[in-house]
């Protein structure tokens, strides 16, 4: 997280995103794996140790609720204790799931496999909305840009426009209230279109 802290605000929502979607996916297949498991009979604890071996789930919480319940913790016990843990709500609700689903039966069958379609649903809209913001912010860059180009090719082609702006208080100040409105609208679309870290 301190690595996140140091990168540049575009770059960190970019890679929020990515962890996102490496999360929601990887929970999505936990949760599959699980049902599939507990279909052939296996008891929960067991099913979930087998999903994660099997499955590319390299977290930590997951981690410490497959090794709880393997020792012989409740899942209600387990899951309790690891929530304030989890910070994703997407993890709060696969643990909130097979809570649900330890309880027996083919309900938590059900249950598991309708959370991995809602997580899959999740992990398809937050595709959708990289998508979206992509074309978003590469107009954003296109419609920042050209104003910057067009005042320099005037400047290096026009002596009257060179001498307006560059040598009279009034052409800093158009140059000054340009680059801040272009800045200011750059980053305005930056934060609407940035992922959220929660």
């Amino acid at each position: 997280m301190r690595l996140l802290s140091k990168m540049p605000k575009w770059r960190r929502s970019a890679a929020i995103q990515s962890d996102l979607l490496q999360q929601l996916s990887a929970l999505s297949e936990l949760l599959d794996a699980t049902a599939r498991n507990l279909r052939l009979g296996k008891s929960m604890a067991s099913a979930l140790q087998a999903a994660t071996e099997t499955c590319a789930t390299n977290n930590s919480v997951i981690g410490e609720l497959v090794t709880s319940t393997t020792r012989g913790e409740s899942f209600a016990d387990a899951v309790k204790r690891l929530l304030p843990a989890a910070k994703r709500s997407e993890l709060v609700f696969t643990l909130r799931t097979i809570d649900l689903a330890a309880t027996g039966g083919v309900g938590g069958v059900l249950a598991l496999e309708r959370a991995a379609i809602v997580l899959r649903e999740r992990l398809t809209n937050v595709a959708d909305r990289q998508m979206q913001a992509a074309q978003a912010m590469l107009s954003t860059k296109v419609l920042s840009w050209a104003p910057v180009v067009v005042a320099g090719w005037l400047i290096l082609t026009s002596s009257s426009v060179r001498n307006f702006l560059i040598l009279s208080l009034s052409g800093w100040l158009c140059i000054l209230l340009g680059f801040s409105f272009n800045y200011a609208g750059r980053r305005w679309m930056q934060t609407i279109v940035a992922p959220s870290a929660a």
